[in-house]
């Protein structure tokens, strides 16, 4: 009953200082980690595992990469080059922005680059007087798409695929064939 109990309360406080923003995310959450250990309700091995999930490693290392393409300026060029001019109609645009980022979120993680696109695809639609809204949502559902396709591509992919290395009943996730498995027309 102890354990129920002390947890509840760590959690309830954990999600108020959250919501309240007193301290940085990361570190709420470590503390709450450390008073679970404390407290003995979770042991030294179960408090770091995630930390060795590969899925969970490969998501902050194409963080990394994704930063360093931002910083670059490279990528930048690129997506106003891919966006073009104001004299396009509105389809060609929605064309230009969701192919590649369906494409790029196949091999990069798909949270990424709409981090990184967002404020891109913003301050071209204000210099092209578009409607932001008419670009962001067309944006996520490109990066959504493209990020199913491979085991790469979302977060939710290779924390399953991590999941799925721990557990012998199930089968290894391969890297290409993840929509075929996933289709709802499978079924």
């Amino acid at each position: 009953m102890f354990e129920i109990g002390y947890t509840s309360v760590i959690i309830l406080l954990m999600i108020v200082a959250l919501a309240r923003e007193w301290f940085q995310p990361a570190g709420i959450v470590f503390a709450a980690l450390l008073l679970l250990l404390a407290g003995r309700i979770i042991s030294v091995n179960e408090a770091f595992a995630g930390f060795s999930n590969k899925g969970m490693l490969t998501v902050g290392f194409l963080f990394v990469v994704s930063a360093a393409l931002q910083s670059s300026g490279t990528f930048e060029r690129f997506v106003l080059t891919m966006l073009g001019n104001r004299h396009k109609s509105v389809t060609g645009h929605y064309l230009r922005l969701m192919l590649p980022v369906a494409s790029l979120s196949a091999f990069l993680n798909n949270t990424p680059i709409v981090a990184t696109l967002i404020p891109m695809v913003k301050s071209w639609a204000k210099r092209n007087n578009l409607a932001v809204s008419k670009f962001l949502i067309p944006l996520s559902y490109a990066a959504i798409l493209g990020g199913t396709c491979t085991l790469i591509g979302t977060s939710t992919n290779l924390v399953v695929h991590g999941h799925s290395c721990w557990k012998p009943v199930w089968t290894d996730l391969p890297f290409l064939k993840l929509p075929a498995s996933a289709s709802p027309w499978r079924c």
